[in-house]
């Protein structure tokens, strides 16, 4: 047997177990053992990605046996039985005005949304990407994963064509990067819808850019690519059920391919 858990453990998992989510699949878990992630997803009614989530936060409360099962470890069923004889009591801690901040900064209501009813949301992301493939034609700008660059040559339909191609590389380049990383596979389209909606700050560059003058244009650019990153980043943490801290290097390695990418192009300056 474990020992008890120490303080900072304890704080640890009052933390995580603060989440109404997180505190059900406890107690599916405890009560009914083991369950498929199928099983799981009909108790929650939650989206794949959201599920997931929530199991990776709760990696050391959660397993998963030789049938691919969740249950809980040695530690979950310890805080499920405190939980149960009342000898552990929770109380839903409320987010501070910080945590709300980085929430809108990042998103992630919005990705939440889109997580739990993706076909609803295709056609805002589409009205973004649409929006953003426009905006570009219009103003010469050639977009280059999460970089633009400016252009009197193309077409204005090439270059709203190359938009969107851009960023269904960006889609593949994530999908890819979370079956190499984590071996995640599934919620396709969760994961299609939220890096749709990540490119909003560079959907919205392109008209901001023709009134602009070249210096403030440069400064909102690179403003706007660590926003894009940052959503980027957000949108595979809720599309793929990966915690933020894991999709970061997702994100970076997204934009050490742009620089690679810009460097092998000479396209380094804007």
């Amino acid at each position: 047997m474990d020992q008890p858990p120490s303080e900072s453990e304890l704080a640890r998992w009052y933390s995580v177990l603060g989440n109404p989510v997180r505190l059900r699949i406890i107690r599916l878990l405890g009560e009914r053992g083991p369950l498929s992630f199928k099983e799981l997803r009909r108790e929650l009614g939650l989206g794949v990605g959201t599920i997931y989530y929530h199991l990776d936060v709760m990696s050391g409360l959660v397993t998963q046996d030789e049938k691919k099962r969740y249950l809980l470890s040695e530690r979950g069923m310890m805080l499920f039985s405190a939980l149960k004889d009342g000898t552990l009591s929770l109380v839903m801690r409320k987010p501070t005005s910080a945590e709300k901040a980085l929430r809108i900064i990042l998103l992630s209501p919005l990705f939440k949304i889109a997580c739990e009813k993706p076909i609803l949301s295709i056609p805002l992301a589409l009205a973004i990407l649409v929006i953003g493939g426009i905006g570009s034609a219009r103003a010469g700008l050639m977009p280059i994963l999460m970089f633009y660059a400016r252009t009197a040559k193309a077409a204005p339909l090439c270059l709203f064509l190359h938009y969107l191609a851009q960023w269904g590389l960006v889609y593949l380049a994530c999908e890819f990067l979370c079956l190499v990383f984590y071996r995640r596979k599934g919620a396709e389209l969760e994961l299609l819808v939220t890096i749709s909606l990540a490119n909003l700050p560079l959907a919205i560059f392109p008209y901001a850019y023709t009134f602009l003058s070249y210096q403030v244009a440069l400064r909102l650019l690179t403003v706007l690519q660590a926003w894009t990153i940052l959503l980027v980043c957000s949108a595979v943490s809720a599309g793929k059920g990966i915690r933020l801290d894991r999709a970061l290097p997702i994100g970076l390695t997204l934009l050490f391919l742009n620089v690679v990418l810009l460097a092998f192009l000479g396209l380094l300056a804007f």
